[in-house]
């Protein structure tokens, strides 16, 4: 049997940058050398990565103070423990070919965008109707928050076991967010091969009006638990919005009632606070718009939520 310290140094010797690209960082071309690789994060992180003489992998982090192998980067991204980062980083060791496969899904240039293999994808998920575990033991989110009937239809689940929630443009669903992961954190991020990003959005109804966008579906399904849904349309956006999306969100800007405010409940961080100001000129001066960030720097509304479950907790400390 491998001992642990073999493995360890195995894990610290697979391609970084690759790693980083499976988990929705982009190379940054032009702030690349010889020598080292920048990619950047929608959630505006910064990784130079750069490899040693004996093959090893490291990173520094240019908007953080985070730094280390790929271990260190998997804390960093899910929290947990060593045992956890492990279970994490076996899916990347090429010893099968299924992980061979999974390990290269990743470094694929993306798939054409094709409606009908969407919507084939997405009807061949099961509907999310029961608890999720998730949601509720990682993400801390009620069942009676994802299976509110504000969020019917929304969400489902693959045979995987990854949460979906879809993305809707003018036509239907254009594509879906997937998430999985620990009890911990989230161990994986991704979306939908072939499909394209829209809006996640909550079921429309007369009475509502806040429109509240946030980067990600975790992070709706979070302010719904916190603030409810009563009043409240929700959009997510998966990230740095498109053209494309700030279109969509203008377009439904403009379909609620008369006299609706927005809420901008983004990252507190350079990322979140860049598309917050890219969606303010988008919207101009035709509605009320809030920016709604977290206390905390660096925290997004799922933090919120569970530090808030957590001191709710007797003899508990939030996370």
């Amino acid at each position: 049997m491998e001992s642990r310290e073999a493995e360890l140094l195995q894990f610290k010797q697979l391609d970084l940058v690759r790693y980083a690209l499976s988990r929705g960082f982009q190379v940054d071309r032009r702030a690349s050398s010889q020598k080292s690789v920048a990619v950047r994060h929608s959630n505006g992180d910064k990784l130079i990565i750069g490899q040693s003489p004996d093959g090893t992998y490291f990173y520094f982090n240019a908007k953080g103070n985070d730094n280390g192998t790929i271990v260190d980067l998997v804390q960093y991204l899910d929290g947990g423990s060593i045992g956890d980062v492990r279970k994490t980083l076996r899916q990347y060791v090429p010893s099968s070919v299924e992980n061979v496969a999974s390990w290269q899904t990743t470094s694929q240039p993306k798939t054409a965008f094709s409606r009908a293999d969407v919507d084939a994808k997405w009807r061949d998920a099961k509907p999310l109707n029961e608890v999720s575990s998730y949601l509720s033991t990682c993400r801390s989110i009620p069942i009676s928050v994802y299976l509110d009937p504000v969020f019917a239809g929304r969400f489902r689940i693959d045979s995987r076991g990854n949460v979906l929630a879809a993305h809707y443009d003018e036509e239907g669903v254009c594509g879906f967010e997937m998430k999985n992961g620990t009890a911990h954190r989230t161990t994986f991020t991704g979306f939908s091969p072939g499909g394209v990003k829209g809006l996640c959005v909550s079921r429309a109804r007369p009475t509502d009006s806040t429109m509240v966008v946030v980067e990600t579906f975790i992070d709706m399904l979070s302010v719904a638990a916190l603030e409810g849904t009563r009043g409240i349309r929700f959009f997510s956006t998966s990230g740095r919005p498109s053209p494309k999306q700030v279109d969509l969100l203008k377009r439904a800007s403009r379909r609620m009632p008369s006299g609706a405010s927005v809420q901008l409940r983004f990252d507190n961080d350079a990322g979140g606070e860049e598309i917050a100001e890219m969606l303010e000129a988008a919207f101009g001066e035709e509605f009320l718009v809030v920016r709604c960030f977290p206390a905390a720097r660096g925290a997004d509304w799922n933090d919120v939520l569970r530090n808030h479950t957590a001191s709710n907790v007797p003899g508990s400390q939030p996370s």
